[in-house]
């Protein structure tokens, strides 16, 4: 008897695998279908947030270097960041730079084998906040959270570019699910299933070590505290504490920063993504689970299946507050899924306080009432628009015989865009001598047209890339604007490429060199660029 009911478990636990397999890759294709439409695969990485070519870059420089043989790093890291300057220093790496890394030597470094993996994590996201929702409340207002969660603009924002956003909002889901098992079982084998989610969320973004705050306060909202006199919940605890303090000391984040406008900024994103109905609904959930935990209602659903992920909310508010995020919108994209978890709990109890019974009435209701609620941002268009640099980078490479070295003169995103559209084809080549120089005019010493005049033969440039918007150039491209205008002569228009948005172009210089360049211009870029790192 004991083999038979042994059999069917592992045949019911393969068969809810095998579902939750198929569901991630649907979701995964609508989310696929979402950044095809919003541009994002002809858009430069870096076009809409420089970060996003940082993180890219970094993870081509961890791919090449497994690719070389795992050579010494800090001086591949090095060269690395020479030839691509939008490589993170050794410090600054996390685990999704391994992860992203790992992604792009099994696939290749195009932007739509990048993008796949935020649709992937998305995907996956999207599944789990509709799977744990169906246990506290109900099958319809889970799938309506699975639906809600993928109209949201935020989070199709998210999946437009390669960041730690999305990578830390899912593996803060899975800490939080994860540590509510542990509160349902107890076992050492779910006390380690909680550790190695933590260890994961910790390395994974610098934000990640909110997660020591679960468990306090999982067991406060849910009248658990004697959870935190047990063995199995303190050594993980503690175990996390020290990754995290490593951590923070490597990446020299410490002492924290306290940034007291990080949580009223992603209260008021949260307001214009979800709207007042649905926050409201979240913070009748939130009280409705610390209710339910204390008051230990036999009938109430257990309270360790919304605890832990209400937990998420105070505990990034608290990260945020110490200056975890980068104060900009994307932020809250870590809370997305349990304020929409905790809206669909909320609106369940709200409405069971009216009528008793009908159950299926009631998660209709509410299943209705979040997508009515979903709507308008899923008829909000997210685009994400070509800025002109992959052009100019694809020209710049079509050139035979000339030297590697190109200056980028733009704003943050532009220089940045044009880094991460050069990496992307530098790695391409076979012929690894071919490697460019991406250099940002920002970083040189040359505040007038002669001085930059004198910067480029300096380095035996072969091209100067200029950025113009409508809206007002960068202090770098009207320097190099006006060293076009006052040397005419020394610099020859190859192509201009105008932005998606019809805001703006590039515009890519051939440089007249009047003396032979340097044979290796590594040395030179080193001691042009050393005022600006140290």
């Amino acid at each position: 008897m004991n083999v038979e009911a042994g059999e069917k478990r592992k045949s019911t636990v393969a068969l809810r695998g095998l579902i939750f397999l198929i569901v991630v890759l649907l979701a995964t294709a609508v989310v696929v279908a979402q950044q095809l439409g919003a541009g994002a695969y002809v858009a430069e990485l870096g076009a809409t947030d420089p970060d996003e070519a940082r993180h890219f870059v970094t993870a081509l420089m961890v791919a090449d270097h497994a690719a070389a043989g795992f050579p010494a790093p800090g001086a591949f890291a090095a060269d690395y960041g020479l030839h691509a300057p939008q490589a993170l220093p050794l410090a600054r790496l996390t685990l999704f730079h391994v992860l992203a890394g790992g992604w792009l030597a099994l696939l290749t470094p195009t932007t739509p084998a990048a993008l796949l993996l935020p649709a992937l994590l998305a995907a996956v996201l999207v599944v789990c906040a509709g799977w744990a929702t169906a246990r506290a409340a109900g099958v319809l207002p889970a799938v309506a959270v699975g639906f809600v969660l993928a109209a949201l603009p935020l989070l199709r924002e998210a999946t437009l570019v390669v960041g730690l956003d999305l990578p830390l909002a899912l593996v803060a889901l899975l800490s939080a699910l994860a540590f509510g098992r542990h509160m349902r079982r107890g076992t050492p084998a779910s006390a380690a299933l909680f550790a190695a989610a933590g260890a994961v969320s910790v390395l994974m973004a610098p934000a990640g070590a909110a997660v020591l705050l679960l468990p306090p306060l999982a067991a406060l909202m849910a009248g658990r505290l004697d959870l935190m006199r047990r063995a199995r919940v303190l050594v993980p605890l503690a175990a996390l504490a020290l990754l995290a303090l490593a951590v923070a000391l490597a990446a020299g984040r410490l002492p924290p920063v306290v940034n007291a406008e990080g949580p009223a900024f992603v209260w008021q994103t949260l307001r214009a993504v979800f709207g007042t109905l649905m926050l409201a609904c979240a913070a009748a959930g939130l009280v409705f689970t610390i209710w339910e935990g204390w008051r230990r209602d036999e009938e109430a659903v257990d309270p360790a299946a919304l605890a832990p992920v209400a937990a998420l909310v105070p505990a990034f508010a608290l990260a945020f507050w110490l200056g975890a995020g980068r104060g900009v919108a994307l932020d809250a994209t870590v809370l997305l899924a349990p304020v929409a978890m905790l809206a669909a709990f909320g609106a369940m109890r709200l409405l069971g306080l009216l009528v008793s019974g009908w159950g299926t009435i009631r998660e209709l209701a509410v299943a209705l009432m979040l997508l009515l609620a979903a709507m308008p941002g899923l008829l909000q268009q997210v685009r994400k628009g070509a800025i002109g640099m992959d052009a100019a980078a694809e020209a710049f490479l079509a050139r035979e015989a000339v030297p590697p070295v190109i200056v980028v003169a733009g704003d943050a995103r532009g220089a940045a865009a044009l880094g991460a559209a050069m990496a992307q084809r530098d790695r391409a080549q076979r012929d690894r001598a071919r490697r460019s120089f991406v250099v940002d005019q920002g970083r040189l010493p040359a505040a007038t047209p002669e001085a930059l005049l004198a910067t480029l033969d300096t380095l035996g440039a072969a091209a100067l890339a200029v950025e113009a918007r409508e809206t007002g150039a960068a202090p770098a491209s009207r320097v190099a604007q006006a060293t076009v205008a006052a040397f005419p002569d020394r610099f020859r228009a190859i192509g201009t490429f105008p932005r998606a948005d019809g805001r703006g172009e590039v515009v890519l210089y051939a440089i007249a060199r009047r003396a032979p360049a340097p044979s290796d211009p590594a040395p030179v870029l080193r001691r042009l660029t050393a005022p600006s790192q140290s």
